[in-house]
């Protein structure tokens, strides 16, 4: 058994090495430093998303048994101990997404179903005298299966399969406006707890790895947003005063690289606080490169087999009186 665990953990440490490397040939025609992120489509696949991980600004990347992890890490569902069902909802900027998803358990491995919708809202369609054409709605899919793998107590290992659906709908006599376009992307994830410091665990997820979306049949193809993301969590009183059974702290910090780039880095920082494993406190700061930079705030609630969190984040381009962008996770435990 140890030698099977072991194989398995070498191919996916592989797969880590490997997968950049193939996506970047599949679209080999483009070079690699001309695929700037101003490129990249299928970006709502970036949006903040989850109540927990938006009040932790993001930084989530070492979580274990998260079920917002899915979507930013998922080597973080394979600790949850009960199937699960969830429900995540946004808005951000003046769109809406909503996450509706399921994880089961079989011993050691998990495997779910998650189904993400992106909203964009409609912009007015016109043609090139700015004459007034009709109403253009934007949305995006991806429908995404989940596998995550208890390596051992230590070690949890994940996987994303996304299938991206972008479509553009024009009503009012503008079909010409009217686009779908398919694309498949992948996320390889690892959590592992450090045995040298108890309370500490590191993280690390590569997402969004694929050959690009080409639109409507043209020559080019542009690329995944493609991030490679590291994180440690620390849970301060567990290894300082592990005698303290009441009270919880925890601190997470991540950063994130810009894979077609490679010359941006942004950081994440973010506490969370819990009493009696049922009230949780949270706050955070993200200092990104784009613009998303700011605190965070975010509460939430653990009663038996249900989780209710509630999220709400403060950066450039919104404050107190804005009501964008709030975050609201409910799930529940079979």
């Amino acid at each position: 058994m140890k030698q099977w665990r072991s194989r398995v953990a070498l191919a996916l440490i592989c797969a880590f090495a490997v997968s950049p490397l193939a996506a970047q040939d599949q679209s080999s025609s483009t070079d690699l430093r001309d695929q700037s992120s101003t490129r990249e489509t299928a970006r709502f696949l970036l949006t903040p998303i989850g109540a927990r991980t938006v009040g932790l600004a993001g930084a989530v990347t070492a979580s274990r048994a998260d079920l917002e992890g899915v979507l930013w890490n998922p080597a973080s569902a394979a600790s949850v101990e009960r199937p699960s069902a969830y429900f995540l909802a946004a808005n951000d900027f003046g769109t809406s997404s909503q996450v509706l998803g399921f994880l089961g358990r079989w011993g050691d491995i998990r495997a779910g179903l998650t189904y993400f919708h992106f909203d964009m809202g409609t912009i007015d369609a016109r043609d090139a005298a700015n004459q007034e054409l009709g109403t253009l709605a934007l949305d995006d899919d991806a429908l995404i299966l989940t596998g995550g793998y208890r390596l051992s107590d230590a070690v949890d290992l994940g996987l994303n399969y996304k299938l991206i659906r972008l479509s553009s709908a024009c009503s009012g006599g503008c079909d010409s406006f009217d686009s779908k376009s398919i694309g498949h992307a992948f996320d390889l994830g690892m959590v592992t707890s450090v045995a040298a410091l108890r309370g500490l665990a590191l993280g690390a997820t590569i997402r969004n790895l694929g050959p690009g979306i080409r639109f409507d049949g043209g020559s080019t193809t542009d690329p995944m947003p493609t991030r490679l993301r590291l994180g440690a969590s620390l849970e301060v009183l567990r290894a300082f005063a592990p005698a303290e059974e009441r009270f919880t702290l925890t601190i997470q910090g991540d950063i994130q690289q810009t894979v077609a780039e490679f010359d941006d880095l942004d950081g994440y920082l973010g506490a969370e606080a819990s009493l009696r494993g049922i009230l949780y406190l949270r706050g955070g700061y993200a200092w990104t490169a784009a613009g998303r930079q700011g605190a965070s705030l975010g509460i939430g609630l653990r009663y038996d087999r249900l989780l209710v969190d509630l999220g709400r984040s403060f950066n450039d381009f919104s404050g107190f009186d804005s009501d964008t962008p709030f975050q609201l996770s409910i799930g529940f435990g079979f």
